[in-house]
């Protein structure tokens, strides 16, 4: 059989480069999406600034909410190689995204040609596995199933570990095919390196030996030699080993005791998801081979299975997937393509589609389990070819017109569902049609418009609408209608209806006494109406509850400096540094209260790199100004005062004197300390340019 020349992998790529290209041309400005932002834009692990060997190390350790844990290294490295490329345009991350989706389909096409290349197939020519490879992977690739993990930048995770996943697989059939030691023991090195570099993008790739084992057991057939024999038993004893590592994993993260109670928000149990992901599996293959741009949806209206009785269809779910596997055991021999396109569908949605807690669906976990799955398509293709070839030449021309067909209804439906990823606002609209039982498509509307920097009525009355619908729809969370009350009360915060914020938050905690949003915005709604001792009540509960997050020990640390306990308010601020990276957001609350607990040179220290940091800050500088008034040094004072007086203008430091007493959202500062300082300045500069001789 020929093999693939550097030429024609060139050729190949140049059309899977123009192919992928137009289906997925408008997604190069997609915004950040869904979890885009903690994962990525919010996380300070990814920022970095330079390309030292700590900063990248510390990219490896940027799990969202628990820096330090280890969390997808491989994916974080390129999140951050991006950042540090071109910060927060999106430009660059699709276009990395796109390039491993181009990588991927190049990698699947000679995986699916090596097959063709192992004893068991040995049958097809050079033509038609070259023809059954291309066909099938230009269907992969521009599948609309494919969108959520390209045009969605997050799960980059998802398409990177599909590819070094495919790649791992390549190289264990070029070890299986190689006929010298030397060439066995680097083609199996490969793989090990391209499998390690996989589970490091994304967890569900450790699945990889099992699918391994059903290449081999398919399209190997069982011989006698040693190297086979003793291929199969390491295949066996890796599969075995993951088995055995599932159910430890099961048991040490005490699933098993939610079998039948739902586990943490989730409102359902372990035993009702896996009834119900059955029939949510075969919905993915009725988007795969009816892939309308309508059907898709990043909320999809799920009944949750009560009992295997409580519909029809989830016994009917059942059944069918035990058929389709049992079928394709059967058939091994005499359809190998058949049997492990399905096979290793359901292969490799066994770590996300059965009992770990995860959300019930999402259309990227299909980007890995539907690679071969068009393999029997084209060679279903490719067979009525052959057989109408002379028989009738009227089917085999149409069959030949269909070819296009497909590919271009494919595509572009591929690209009209990449329209509605264009903002935030077309993918919950969207959303809200497709699935208009549920709450998160609702709530994400009242997100934007609440967030909306238009602050109008309308907008106001628009948010809530979105949010009371939310609250009376399905909740994918049991905690969901605490954080959708919590987010009202985030929204009239925002509109200053401080009561009326107090109120969502008293709602959203009577449902969840401990979810730390609402405990946080009601704190910041006391502060803001003055009540800094119910304030403080509510950030010390927080505390005792174990959300030691530097957020309420910086807004702690607000209030004890508005109750006069400076001391009190650096402890505050200190533990806030320990617990967060970005320690330089601190550095200016951290210096007010060194201030005013009588520490001017440490204070001096840390306000002036926060001024360095934010030098157009005027807040900055009257506390500069006011710790060199308490700390009696007249030539700092003058030094500053002069300094606000050159940066700003009158009116804007007469404004900020004036509103500064009761602005609760920062640090206090002592305005009628620094104002006849100002003062004093400002009359000697008049004065000046009074007597100041006309030329």
């Amino acid at each position: 059989m020929p093999k693939i020349n550097n030429k024609h992998c060139c050729r190949l790529s140049c059309l899977f480069f123009l192919l992928i290209l137009l289906c997925y041309s408008n997604t190069l400005f997609v915004p950040w999406q869904l979890d885009d932002p903690p994962n990525i834009t919010n996380n300070p692990l990814l920022r970095i600034n330079n390309l030292m060997p700590e900063t990248l190390w510390q990219t490896l350790h940027a799990k969202p909410f628990d820096p330090g844990a280890l969390y997808r290294p491989v994916a974080n490295l390129s999140f951050a190689l991006n950042w540090y490329v071109g910060q927060d345009n999106t430009l660059g991350y699709h276009v990395v995204n796109l390039l491993i989706h181009i990588l991927t389909a190049l990698l699947l096409y000679q995986t699916i040609f090596l097959l063709f290349q192992t004893p068991n197939l040995g049958r097809y020519s050079g033509k038609d596995a070259y023809f059954i490879a291309l066909l099938s992977t230009v269907l992969w690739a521009i599948n609309p199933i494919q969108i959520q993990a390209v045009t969605y930048i997050v799960q980059r995770m998802a398409s990177m570990a599909a590819m070094f996943y495919i790649w791992a697989l390549f190289w264990y059939i070029k070890f299986r095919l190689s006929e010298t030691i030397p060439n066995r023991r680097l083609n199996f090195l490969l793989c090990v390196l391209c499998y390690i570099l996989a589970v490091g993008s994304k967890e569900n790739a450790a699945i990889l030996p099992l699918s391994i084992l059903t290449v081999e057991f398919i399209f190997f057939p069982k011989t006698a030699d040693k190297f086979s024999k003793n291929t199969r038993r390491i295949l066996i004893g890796l599969s075995c080993a993951i088995g055995l590592f599932s159910i430890y994993y099961i048991i040490h993260h005490g699933y098993l005791a939610y079998l039948f109670k739902p586990i943490g928000s989730r409102p359902y149990t372990l035993y009702e998801r896996l009834l119900t992901e059955p029939g949510i599996v075969l919905f993915y293959l009725s988007l795969i081979f009816y892939p309308l741009a309508q059907r898709f949806s990043v909320d999809h209206d799920i009944s949750i299975a009560g009992s295997l009785f409580s519909s029809w269809t989830t016994l009917a779910s059942i059944l069918t997937i035990v058929i389709l596997i049992l079928f394709a055991l059967a058939q091994i021999r005499k359809r190998p393509i058949l049997s492990f396109a399905i096979l290793f569908f359901f292969i490799n949605h066994l770590i996300e589609s059965t009992i770990i807690p995860l959300e019930l669906i999402f259309e990227h976990r299909n980007y890995l389990p539907s690679m071969f799955l068009f393999m029997p398509v084209a060679a279903g293709i490719l067979y009525l070819l052959k057989f109408y070839s002379k028989r009738n030449r009227v089917i085999h021309a149409a069959i030949i017109l269909f070819i296009p067909l497909l590919l271009i209804t494919t595509g572009w439906n591929t690209y009209l569902r990449n329209s509605v990823w264009a903002s935030e606002k077309s993918l919950w609209l969207d959303a809200v049609q497709k699935a208009p039982n549920t709450a998160r498509a609702y709530a994400k509307l009242g997100e934007l418009a609440g967030w909306n920097p238009d602050k109008t009525p309308e907008q106001l009355a628009l948010a809530i609408g979105y949010y009371q619908k939310a609250l009376s729809s399905y909740s994918p969370r049991t905690s969901f209608k605490a954080a959708i009350l919590g987010n009202m009360g985030e929204v009239f915060f925002m509109y200053g209806l401080y009561d009326k914020a107090i109120e969502y938050y008293t709602k959203s905690l009577a449902l969840n006494p401990h979810f730390n949003n609402s405990q946080y915005g009601m704190a910041k709604a006391l502060v803001m109406q003055g009540k800094f001792e119910q304030a403080l009540q509510v950030v010390a509960q927080a505390l005792n509850e174990n959300h030691a997050q530097s957020r309420f020990l910086n807004i702690g640390g607000l209030i004890l400096l508005r109750l006069n306990k400076p001391e009190e308010a650096l402890w505050s601020f200190q533990q806030a540094m320990k617990i967060n990276r970005n320690k330089q957001q601190y550095f200016f609350n951290l210096g007010v209260a060194l201030s005013k607990a009588g520490h001017y040179t440490n204070a001096e220290w840390f306000l002036r790199r926060s001024f360095k940091k934010s030098p157009n800050d005027i807040k900055i500088l009257f506390s500069l100004l006011e710790n060199s008034v308490r700390a009696a040094d007249q030539q700092q004072s003058d030094y500053y005062a002069q300094k606000i007086i050159q940066q700003f203008s009158l009116t804007t430091i007469e404004y900020y004197l004036e509103n500064l007493k009761n602005d609760y959202r920062t640090v206090p500062i002592a305005t009628t300390l620094i104002a006849p300082v100002l003062h004093r300045h400002l009359q000697q500069q008049i004065q000046r340019v009074t007597t100041q001789p006309e030329n």
